[in-house]
């Protein structure tokens, strides 16, 4: 397992229509917890609208549904049991609504606020990331992001080298190069990027927002502290002492 291009849709889907059962004894953990962390970082609001890409049985969709008490979250997972699954837990929830699709194919009408890929993107074939990063550029309003949450990809080539047994069916590592290419070819610019530690001290997760080229207005100049009292006076009495040093002269 691990490689990607030698599985079909179909088979990634029964992959994780098994992997639902796992993921929902986990439950929500430290990396779900700090994906919506982040998202408030970068600006989430409680009437936000946010597309979750790869939701799997909806885990961090249940902490946004608690984020958004005035907005709505859009799950979208490649897993019917999956979707199933994540419909039984949070039928409770009114502004959360799910679709089991692929993203590459789904039919995602109007912009979002927040586009996110909680962990998804490693697990989508690089030759298909040029048409994702297209979708998801349609997708986010001008002023909104796009966050992406993913393995260090030197973490990841650590465990296809010594524990291929735990990856999943496609688990690729995403180095920044290749993000960026497919990011800024569609006019989706890099707005932060961090590698950091949730289990492992060498830093195990990255997290990058991009933003709409489209999106960047205005630079407006950050108000300058007023200088004290004392430094005013002193640089009234440093002009005078020039201004008398030249009549002397």
């Amino acid at each position: 397992m691990g490689e990607a291009g030698q599985a079909s849709n179909a088979e990634v889907s029964d992959f994780y229509d098994e992997f639902a059962e796992r993921q929902t004894k986990v439950g929500v953990n430290r990396r779900h917890e700090s994906i919506v962390a982040w998202l408030r970082r970068f600006g989430l609001r409680p009437d936000d609208s946010v597309l979750e890409l790869g939701c799997g049985v909806g885990t961090v969709t249940q902490l946004l549904a608690a984020e958004l008490p005035r907005g709505s979250v859009l799950g979208i997972d490649l897993s019917p049991h999956s979707i199933a699954t994540a419909q039984e837990r949070l039928a409770a929830y009114d502004n959360v609504r799910l679709m089991a699709a692929d993203v590459s194919a789904a039919d995602v009408e109007g912009e979002y606020d927040v586009v996110l890929l909680p962990d998804v993107i490693e697990h989508i074939p690089l030759e298909r990331h040029d048409a994702l990063f297209g979708r998801v550029a349609s997708w986010v309003k001008p002023g909104g992001f796009v966050l992406l949450h993913y393995p260090n990809p030197h973490h990841l080539e650590w465990f296809h080298a010594h524990h291929p047994e735990r990856l999943q069916i496609i688990d690729q590592p995403i180095h920044a190069d290749v993000l960026m290419a497919n990011a800024y070819r569609h006019g989706l610019h890099l707005d932060y990027y961090e590698r950091y530690s949730i289990w492992v001290r060498e830093g195990d997760y990255v997290v990058a927002v991009l933003r709409p080229a489209s999106g960047v207005g205005e630079f407006t100049r950050l108000p300058q502290p007023r200088p004290s009292l004392k430094a005013r006076a002193m640089r009234r009495a440093k002009g005078v002492a020039r201004r008398l040093a030249g009549r002397r002269k």
